[in-house]
């Protein structure tokens, strides 16, 4: 008995092991849990497309939107650990732990984290129709019309929705919160001036910004840091508001469990791709990105220090959890 048990092991460690060596053997489903045309959207199909060509099998971007990222996180947390389903895991996954009292799964948890990719600026804009050209007059126009202006969110708990809430708080504003399904919704309306302001990631954004339909106002850059992706806008400390650096985050991730070796070469696969000159080149000249490429562990940790973080931005914010 004992020495089946011990074959049986062996068996299992040699099938792991094997497992890593030829993974992926079938096309991967990388969940992404926002609508098409969000900084998360556009994250995870550069990702895809490049661990496509690196590994040799389809990984197929799939949009699972709605509840603030919560029904495509729950997707993935209750799928099979085997390396086949992934997750475009970002800022907003962490905020809902927060923001809701009650999830059907724990971030903490109920996820492998992989490898982080990103950390993104975020930009406030607002529609060029809106007729202000700067921070500041956009800030006085908000405080003579108190509840009249509206922001855009991808939904309650998205990054989208904490950071204008934020803002509130931190230039003495009262911007009203209008949810969407996703960005492209948010961005419709901001074209159709149903809302007057975002706060997203720069690559959401950046296309309508350079064709003038949108006007950036100011980037969550550090301090008077500028992004590359737009050297003409100030940041907001610049801009006269402090406490308004973030930047948004992506990473790999999949459900709890993942053997340790197949996670290790997702990360090693990660962190190659983001050093591949037409996608680094993308990233950090095009979005202003900073490329992370963190060790599973790394990545682990990091999303712990975000949980405890944003718990404190939503109770700064105001924001009372669901």
């Amino acid at each position: 008995m004992c020495r089946s048990v011990g074959v049986a092991i062996i068996w299992i460690c040699a099938s792991l092991c094997q497992g890593a060596e030829t993974y992926p053997t079938q096309p991967v489903r990388l969940v992404v849990p926002f609508a098409p045309g969000g900084a998360g959207d556009i994250v995870g199909r550069m990702i895809a497309q490049q661990l496509t060509e690196q590994l040799g099998k389809p990984f197929n971007v799939e949009n699972r939107a709605g509840a603030g990222g919560a029904i495509g996180a729950e997707f993935v947390a209750k799928s099979s650990p085997n390396g086949y389903t992934l997750m475009l895991m970002d800022t907003s996954t962490a905020i809902l732990a927060g923001l809701r009292k009650s999830l059907p799964f724990d971030v903490a948890r109920d996820f492998t984290p992989i490898s982080q990719i990103t950390a993104i600026p975020n930009v406030l804009v607002v529609p060029s129709s809106l007729g202000v050209t700067t921070l500041k007059e956009f800030i006085a126009l908000a405080q003579a019309k108190p509840g009249r202006i509206n922001y855009g969110s991808a939904g309650v708990g998205s990054s989208n929705h904490l950071w204008p809430a934020l803002f509130n708080k931190a230039a003495t504003v009262d911007i009203t919160h209008v949810p969407f399904k996703g960005a492209s919704e948010v961005t419709t309306a901001m074209l159709t001036g149903d809302v007057q302001m975002q706060i997203t990631a720069i690559p959401a954004v950046l296309t309508l910004v350079n064709s003038g339909k949108l006007r950036a106002l100011a980037v969550t850059t550090t301090e008077r840091r500028r992004s590359p992706a737009m050297p003409d806008v100030p940041s907001m400390a610049e801009a006269g508001v402090a406490g308004m650096a973030i930047y948004a985050w992506h990473g790999l991730a999949g459900p709890a469990g993942i053997p340790k070796d197949i996670a290790g070469k997702l990360h090693v696969e990660v962190a190659r791709a983001i050093t591949v000159p037409s996608v680094k080149e993308k990233f950090t000249t095009e979005y202003g990105a900073d490329l992370v490429g963190s060790s599973p562990d790394d990545f682990s940790n990091h999303v712990r220090i975000e949980l405890r973080r944003l718990a404190e931005v939503i109770k700064t914010a105001g924001i009372t959890p669901e």
